[in-house]
């Protein structure tokens, strides 16, 4: 439901196909959309759909081989429809990545993958949940937080600046879930969270300067040898591999993984045993993360770990997403969703081939979307304080064609090949695609 609620917000018209009534009548009375009860593998339910008049046909299934007969389906009948499916078994991908046109299908999206990669990202950026990074751009947005004793309390957006001794711009402000655009004479207020555009050195320096800078773990364990385990694993150096300790109650998965990743030490053990922490000495570690599949278990791992004394935890979600919530108020460090992080990679996807990466700010209010300007851009040449965006936008960032990364001003010019940082409402999408201009 989280991909239908995003693109709900954004304006789009969206259709449910779903087997199940009670989801079917849940969905339709929470969100301004339709809904069809029926099997996506029946050509009659997808008429009745409105698949004939569709832009885009989104396969989100637990089962790989209904996704992929639906959407092979889809294109065969329907070849102007954008086909896009979730599959999960490396059966169909291939161990080494995704198949490019398997039956014809647009888009894939591996969600053990994705989640794979966000950890890792997670891990090199030392477990800081404030921080988003951006494929083809080396700047960063830094979400920080405003305690009851910070000493910006009063201040002025534009005094920031000075205070901290940093280039930065604010794009946005959020309180109590209440969403502000600044200007430069807002005034800062306790429980603020601000959300910072400046380049990786610069976000070091703010760090620094307010006392958030964490560094990369140097001893890590893994709870449960699961499918994003092994993936976490893959994409992780060996330097970084040697780090770390993984713990599964499976004799017989405990061995495979450790002939498959022979830096790691692999520990027979099942976590829930009373023991365990203190005789392998697991509250002297860096970080904890909890990745088997019972989302219960993740949650309660990862909060007893942070009471004995391990420095910081992530729980892997990938069933109730309700647990989020849950997690801010157990002393947990980071909630990985594979709902949220497999969402993201549809909308890069669904958005256009402009768009690089898109993070989703403050419950989805806000979203920071990475843009590649087209080369048939009418905003080419152009100054930003030329360009009329309606309010509806704000330009944080610009990477031009030799790939170097800077905050703009009014008098920054866009250039051919540049990539713009852009920061708006889901509702105000199609407005600034139009605007800068699309490939497809």
């Amino acid at each position: 439901m989280g991909l239908a609620r995003q693109l709900v917000a954004e304006g789009k018209d969206v259709v449910l196909l779903d087997i199940d009534s009670e989801r079917i009548e849940q969905a339709v009375s929470r969100l301004d959309c339709m809904g069809v009860v029926g099997n996506g593998t029946d050509p009659a339910k997808l008429v009745e759909a409105g698949i004939e008049n569709a832009e885009a046909f989104i396969t989100l299934t637990d089962s790989d081989e209904i996704n992929l007969i639906s959407c092979g389906l889809v294109e065969a009948s329907y070849p102007g429809v954008r086909t896009v499916a979730v599959i999960r078994s490396l059966t169909y991908t291939g161990a080494k990545g995704l198949r490019e046109g398997l039956l014809g299908i647009d888009y894939i999206v591996n969600p053990t993958a994705e989640t794979g990669r966000s950890i890792n990202t997670l891990i090199d950026q030392g477990v800081n949940p404030n921080i988003l990074n951006f494929s083809n751009s080396t700047l960063l947005l830094y979400n920080m937080h405003v305690g009851p004793s910070s000493a910006f309390i009063g201040s002025k957006v534009m005094d920031l600046r000075t205070a901290l001794k940093t280039d930065f711009i604010v794009a946005a402000i959020n309180n109590d879930n209440v969403l502000r655009i600044p200007s430069g004479e807002t005034t800062i207020e306790k429980g603020d969270v601000l959300s910072i555009v400046a380049n990786e050195g610069e976000v070091h320096e703010i760090l620094k300067a307010v006392g958030d800078l964490e560094k990369a773990p140097k001893r890590m364990v893994f709870v449960g040898a699961s499918k994003i385990t092994r993936a976490l694993l893959n994409n992780m150096r060996p330097s970084m591999r040697s780090r770390v300790t993984l713990i599964d109650k499976d004799a017989e998965t405990c061995e495979e993984f450790s002939e498959l990743f022979r830096e790691i030490l692999v520990i027979h053990s099942d976590i829930t045993d009373e023991d365990i922490m203190q005789e392998e000495q697991l509250a002297n570690s860096d970080l904890l993360i909890a990745l088997t599949d019972n989302d219960e278990l993740n949650v309660i791992t990862a909060s007893y770990a942070k009471r004995m004394g391990v420095t910081r935890s992530i729980a892997l979600i990938k069933q109730n997403n309700n647990y989020i919530r849950m997690a801010r108020f157990l002393d947990i460090d980071v909630v990985i969703s594979t709902t949220d992080t497999t969402v993201e990679s549809l909308l890069r996807y669904l958005r256009s081939t402009n768009v690089s990466s898109v993070h989703t700010l403050f419950d989805g209010q806000l979203e920071i979307i990475e843009y590649v300007l087209p080369k048939t851009s009418p905003l080419i040449g152009k100054a930003l304080k030329d360009i009329d965006m309606r309010t509806k936008a704000l330009i944080a960032g610009m990477t031009g064609p030799d790939g170097t990364s800077h905050i703009p001003t009014g008098n920054s010019t866009i250039e051919a090949d540049s990539t713009l940082l852009v920061v708006l409402k889901p509702e105000h999408t199609e407005f600034i695609e139009a605007l800068f201009g699309r490939d497809r």
